[in-house]
């Protein structure tokens, strides 16, 4: 199970850090506390949805620390965040912008983004992945649908390319 859950993982802690050097820290921390935990694992949800919630509090932790610590000015720029693997798929600048746009979203929308685009969850699994309300769920996604979709707008990305946000 936890092999197969890691790149999918991955792929979400590189949109919800905000420090390359957290993304790894904070999945193999996420896959430690879901190894010591496992036992409280009720298998009510699949276990990459289990593990994905103790993910989000890990990369909450991390970007916390990471913002008292680190500053400004030795921050890492955006391609510099970006796994290698992650580097050569997200090529074009239509691409960069949809990425910048969702790490510029508040956090718990960043969060229930992530899950229903990268992750394609329903807004059942998300409602229960984060322990929040379908009704919340279904407004937290549309407002950051719009969120996404006017930040893309001024950047002049064309409706062709944000299809999934409609």
């Amino acid at each position: 199970m936890a092999a197969e859950a890691y790149p999918s993982l991955t792929r979400a802690a590189t949109v919800l850090c905000w420090s390359k050097a957290d993304i790894e820290d904070v999945v193999q921390e996420t896959m430690l506390s879901a190894y010591k935990s496992f036992g409280s694992f009720r298998g009510d949800s699949s276990f990459v949805t289990w593990a994905y919630r103790i993910l989000v509090r890990a990369a909450q932790m991390a970007n916390r620390k990471r913002a008292k610590v680190l500053p400004a000015e030795y921050a890492l720029t955006r391609e510099q965040q970006l796994p290698p693997a992650d580097r050569t798929v997200i090529l074009d600048e239509e691409a960069h912008g949809v990425i910048d746009a969702i790490r510029s979203l508040p956090e718990r929308q960043r969060e229930i983004i992530t899950l229903y685009l990268l992750k394609e969850f329903s807004y059942a699994e998300i409602s229960s992945t984060m322990e929040i309300s379908l009704g919340t769920v279904k407004a937290t996604i549309f407002e950051a649908k719009a969120s996404l979709r006017a930040a893309l707008a001024k950047k002049g990305i064309v409706k062709r390319s944000i299809h999934v946000l409609s």
